[in-house]
């Protein structure tokens, strides 16, 4: 009797798990794939708006064209974060997201940023040029009207689209104190402006003990400048040494665009990629941005330690409890970056005395190897069933995860595959030989042994017909849920049959086409 109790028992866990039905099942390696288009004004459940420091309000607002996370109008700010949703790091990441910059004058940029997954209730950081990242520190006069702000709290990794340039730099003055790359200005000027610039994680027991002074606590040191490259005109970067805290100039860095676009319709795409060290002691990371039909690697493949040495340079002995401006002091000290077991991921944009509309939309997240599924287009005539290799062109990955991947088709498992909504929840009907999902239009139908998808239209069916799907791959970790596809669609367009006419002008004949 006890045993039954227990073969009951797993079944309802089973069952609760997805096992025997196509409910998705829960993953260790985090909660992924995942896809949000933002293209709502109803805010998504697993979107979170942060409320600001200072007394700021969070003018991120949920439009048809996207998450606006700020209007082109001064001193706003906008912040969220995927509340519901972590990755186990070990794994890495991929995200991807449209975005556009644009009505503005070029203030001051947005950020994408990783947190520890402990942190539910993140305090976000500094608005204007710490978009949401980073602390800023200030004289007494400037802290009495609401200038200073800790930095994002667990942060990790701060990755921003910086169209004014300010976010890299190391600010000495009453309103804006805040480590960062020394001795450079506007004066630079496209070389200043619109950089992608990485920071790192919140400082911590060693900046505490390193830095005992005034305004110096938990939340206002760290978030160092590792690395910051410009995108317009072929220019050079900056890295930093992780000696004694200097920064070198870098000129690898081959292309000409800007951050910015001058309308809605001139958005960008974001590719970050955060790929594990071998040993699982850091990260390679790399971003790219799409625009227009190029593609352009800014950052690849910076080496993000978890002992970064680096200079805390905007300070002096006395700490922030003065009214005027004193000359600072830089001092190198060792920074734990220590990679978080989960994460989570937020968004922030600012605008400060120049602005523009910071717009976010079409977000996607998968791990590194997850399977790949791209869409279909064929056609049949009305009433007439189309068999559609769905499969042939999408990629399964198999051996151990690395950077350099190839995936073929042979690798996927059929009996995985799903039919799906946009956001990956299953839709169809299983059973032992394969899925099937019915619409006014005709039945989806997909063989799990042969891997064929066929479609068979309603006889009075004319136009087209679509559906979505995902799939995963054979074998650890390719097999697990977070390992799934995003969405790809299936499309197939229903036309009338062709009238074939002798030259004798007699009655047609309808045959197939």
């Amino acid at each position: 009797m006890a045993n039954k109790y227990v073969i009951i028992r797993m079944i309802l866990i089973f069952t609760s798990l997805g096992m025997f039905s196509q409910v998705k099942a829960q993953s260790i390696y985090g909660d992924f794939p995942y896809y949000q288009s933002f293209r709502t004004t109803i805010q998504p459940t697993e979107i979170e708006k942060v409320t600001p420091q200072g007394g700021k309000t969070n003018a991120a607002t949920f439009t048809v064209n996207g998450l606006r996370l700020t209007p082109a109008t001064q001193q706003q700010f906008g912040a969220v974060f995927i509340k519901d949703k972590q990755f186990q790091s070990i794994q890495g990441i991929r995200i991807e997201f449209e975005y556009a910059i644009y009505d503005g004058d070029g203030a001051d940029g947005m950020s994408v940023f990783f947190f520890d997954a402990n942190v539910t209730t993140p305090t976000i950081g500094a608005p204007g040029c710490g978009i949401g990242y980073t602390y800023n520190r200030t004289n007494n006069q400037s802290q009495n009207i609401g200038y200073r702000a800790s930095g994002l709290s667990g942060a990790y990794l701060g990755i921003a689209l910086d169209s004014y340039g300010n976010f890299k730099s190391r600010r000495w003055q009453g309103d804006a104190r805040v480590n960062g790359i020394p001795n450079i200005s506007e004066s630079l000027g496209n070389r200043y402006t619109s950089n992608v610039t990485l920071r790192g994680a919140k400082g911590g027991s060693a900046q505490l003990s390193d830095f005992p002074y005034d305004g110096m606590g938990d939340g206002y040191n760290g978030y160092p400048v590792l690395i910051s490259q410009p995108t317009l005109s072929n220019n050079q970067g900056w890295i930093l040494d992780n000696t004694g805290g200097t920064y070198s100039s870098i000129n690898t860095y081959q292309g000409n665009f800007n951050l910015r676009g001058g309308s809605l319709s001139a958005y960008r795409k974001a590719i970050v990629e955060i790929f594990p060290f071998t040993g699982g002691d850091g990260f390679w990371v790399t971003v790219k941005i799409q625009h227009e039909q190029a593609t352009t690697t800014v950052i690849k493949d910076y080496p993000y330690k978890q002992t970064v040495i680096y200079a805390e340079n905007a300070y002096t002995s006395t700490g922030d409890n003065n009214q005027t401006n004193p000359s600072s002091s830089s001092k190198a000290t060792i920074l734990d970056a220590t990679i978080p077991e989960y994460l989570r991921i937020g968004f922030a944009a600012s605008t400060g005395g120049v602005t523009d509309i910071h717009l976010l939309r079409e977000l996607r997240i998968t791990l590194p190897g997850s399977a790949e599924a791209y869409d279909d287009y064929t056609s049949t005539p009305k009433g007439i069933p189309v068999a559609i290799d769905a499969l042939a062109n999408d990629i399964g990955y198999t051996g151990i995860i690395s950077q350099n991947m190839v995936g073929s088709a042979s690798y996927l498992a059929p009996s995985t595959f799903r039919f799906c909504n946009e956001f990956g929840v299953n839709i169809g009907v299983a059973d032992a030989g394969g899925t099937s999902y019915s619409t006014t239009e005709g039945t989806w139908r997909f063989d799990f042994v042969t891997g064929n998808l066929t479609f068979t239209p309603v006889g009075s069916f004319i136009g087209e017909a679509s559906v979505k799907y995902n799939i995963k791959a054979n074998g650890i970790p390719y097999n697990d849920d977070a390992y799934r596809s995003l969405p790809a669609t299936v499309t197939v367009e229903v036309v009338p049959p062709k009238a074939i006419i002798s030259n004798r002008m007699i009655t047609p004949v309808i045959t197939p086409r």
